[in-house]
């Protein structure tokens, strides 16, 4: 049987004891700003009302809100203040259904922005300060230029860690599933991909993030306490979009709503307070897709100073979401409808998460309503996109050539900057890079760059794809018979897995960006970030026994009778044998394992290839004043 989660819900307060009237609209505009508060007004609140662009702010009182509160406020042109008792006198039928105490009263605040004439509305929280002189909003259609990168899952995970993405790691957000951290740790904590030109985004819900004191759950506030109120996000970042099939939590306290979105804005009632925002931001999430919208992430615009709070109340209120959220989102991700309108999509999804005990079945009721309220003051809801399943695909646009780039993360600009332009002048066409790096500090290496610089620098770089990773532990199980070459220490033989697994595994991100993207590569290129040319031909477009659309070129230096591993250029499909050595490794084709070697052998085995005199490589050295 699935463990029951049910908010401690307050007494309700039924229609038949309310004399209702509809809301009058003392202020109308397009830009809302709505919260709910228990406290007197805050610096934040104070500074929502003096923004040079005009917002209108609607806050949502409630029992515990100070009876004088709106008396502190001496400018309120810009404000809506509706105490507990105001709220009630309204007509709204969700009202029915709100308890006193409970977040979800805010609900009231966003039927009321709609109604008096919202096409944005911005969520936060009195703590929230703003360390912008405006609230940031992205175009609804945002272009490349607005919006330039796309996260993306791996292949373990439909999560992906947006935290890391932003230069914080080690860290994640309030609702992210904590058994999740591993495997997307291990798989990419930052997976990017650079926006196509003629891809749109349609940036209907925009999650900013908060410096200092982010909105973390409470096991990483009980196991990191000496951290909070020191974080800062990389304000450098520029916004993430989520691809569809990617899940990441999203709050309430710094997030913008377009209208086509509004449907989305409802908070349910049956799950805890630090619930409910996180179960919203999933259920939307997928919802968000059948109307071609996106998620979109940007860099942190708000300082949280946050209010008093229990951890370990707060971890008694996130019970739910530790237990489900993984399962949650992977039922999200199944579920289908054809259902024509999205307001019957809306209702069918909520009776599916009830069915499956997610929220309670009262909720179905409470969303019920929330659609017939939407409806009566006039929202009218996006039509769900279709997409015929036999459309036939274009032909695919033909590439020159993508790069593989891997190895642990340094010396991008020391090094592969430089690399890469020889590169580019020396081959026609488009050519794309694909970063597969390792954050892993390596114990035998010498770092005199520290991480976070080095991860910057990756950050700054504009590839096609960036992946950056935690070393696994793989094992290709090697048989009994297999020696390791005696030269070899254990941990460089450790090393030398990482790099096979690292190079199967970006062939694996090429391809499928090839089937995502429907292209078709010709050539690929294996390098090692830090490695830097020594010769290089005057061009790789050579004809005869150096034609790369044929032939698969290494450098000319050998080690231990073996080939060059650092790196290589030719036919995609040739270079696959090249970069799926990993699941070779079992055969132990000499029965003693040497890098070098096995390469060699697998190179006269399965391909053409040269060795090109005119391409040397080398590695940029350790030592003091270098990128490593």
């Amino acid at each position: 049987m699935r463990k029951s989660f049910v908010a401690n819900n307050n007494i309700l307060i039924r229609a038949s004891a309310r004399i209702t009237q509809p809301y009058n609209c003392t202020l109308h505009g397009d830009k809302w700003i709505i919260i709910t508060t228990i406290f007197h007004p805050t610096l934040a609140i104070r500074k929502f009302l003096l923004l040079p662009t005009p917002w209108n702010l609607i806050v949502i009182g409630d029992r515990k809100t100070p009876q004088d509160w709106i008396s502190n406020i001496t400018d309120q042109s810009r404000l809506v203040y509706l105490s507990i008792d105001e709220q009630l006198k309204l007509d709204f039928k969700l009202i029915d259904y709100l308890p006193e105490k409970s977040y979800a009263r805010k609900n009231i605040g966003y039927l009321v922005a709609i109604q008096c004439g919202a096409r944005i509305i911005y969520e936060s929280d009195d703590d929230n300060l703003l360390d912008t002189n405006d609230i940031q909003v992205l175009p609804k259609q945002s272009s490349p230029e607005d919006v330039p990168w796309f996260s993306f899952h791996r292949q373990r995970s439909p999560f992906i860690n947006i935290y890391g993405s932003f230069g914080q790691p080690n860290i994640w957000p309030r609702g992210f599933p904590v058994e999740e951290f591993k495997n997307i740790t291990e798989d990419g904590w930052s997976t990017l991909r650079q926006r196509q030109v003629n891809e749109p985004v349609n940036a209907y819900i925009q999650q900013y993030l908060a410096d200092l004191d982010p909105d973390v759950d409470a096991i990483y506030r009980l196991g990191h306490s000496m951290t909070l109120g020191k974080i800062r996000f990389d304000r450098q970042q520029q916004p993430i979009a989520l691809e569809p099939h990617t899940y990441s939590p999203y709050n309430t306290q710094n997030t913008i709503t377009h209208y086509e979105a509004f449907w989305g804005l409802y908070l349910p009632v049956t799950t805890t307070f630090r619930v409910c925002d996180i179960w919203r931001s999933y259920w939307v999430q997928r919802l968000l897709w059948d109307i071609g919208g996106h998620l979109v992430f940007g860099t942190a615009t708000v300082k949280q100073h946050r209010n008093a709070h229990s951890y370990v109340k707060d971890m008694d209120e996130e019970q739910q979401m530790y237990h489900q959220s993984g399962k949650f989102v992977r039922f999200l991700d199944k579920w289908q409808s054809s259902l024509p309108t999205l307001f019957e999509r809306i209702s069918q999804i909520s009776r599916d998460i009830a069915q499956q005990q997610f929220w309670d079945k009262s909720e179905t009721d409470m969303i019920d309503a929330w659609l017939t309220d939407l409806h009566r003051i006039g929202y009218t809801p996006p039509i769900p996109i279709t997409t015929p399943q036999d459309k036939k695909l274009s032909s695919s646009l033909q590439k020159r050539a993508a790069v593989c780039v891997t190895d642990v993360t340094e010396c991008i600009n020391e090094a592969w900057r430089i690399t890469e332009q020889k590169i580019r002048k020396r081959l026609k066409g488009d050519i794309d890079v694909f970063l597969y790096l390792s954050s892993t500090m390596r114990i035998d290496q010498l770092s005199t760059v520290p991480l976070e610089t080095r991860l910057t620098d990756v950050r700054r770089y504009t590839a096609t794809t960036k992946i950056i990773y935690e070393d696994r532990e793989v094992d290709p199980r090697l048989p009994s018979t297999c020696k390791v070459d005696s030269s070899l220490t254990d941990y460089k033989i450790s090393l030398y897995y990482q790099q096979l697994w690292a190079l199967a595994q970006c062939y694996k991100v090429v391809k499928e960006y090839e089937q995502k993207m429907n292209i078709e590569y010709q050539l690929l290129i294996r390098s090692r970030v830090s490695v830097v040319f020594g010769r290089v031909p005057s061009t790789y477009e050579r004809n005869g026994i150096m034609n790369v659309n044929t032939t698969i070129l290494i450098p000319s230096a050998n080690y231990s009778n073996g080939y060059n591993d650092g790196f290589a250029i030719g036919p995609i499909d040739q270079m696959s044998h090249y970069m799926l050595r990993w699941y070779k490794l079992q055969k132990c084709h000499s029965g003693i394992l040497h890098p070098e070697t096995f390469l060699k052998h697998i190179l006269q085995t399965h391909t053409t290839f040269q060795v090109d005199n005119e391409t040397s490589d080398d590695v940029i050295q350790r030592g003091q004043n270098q990128c490593h």
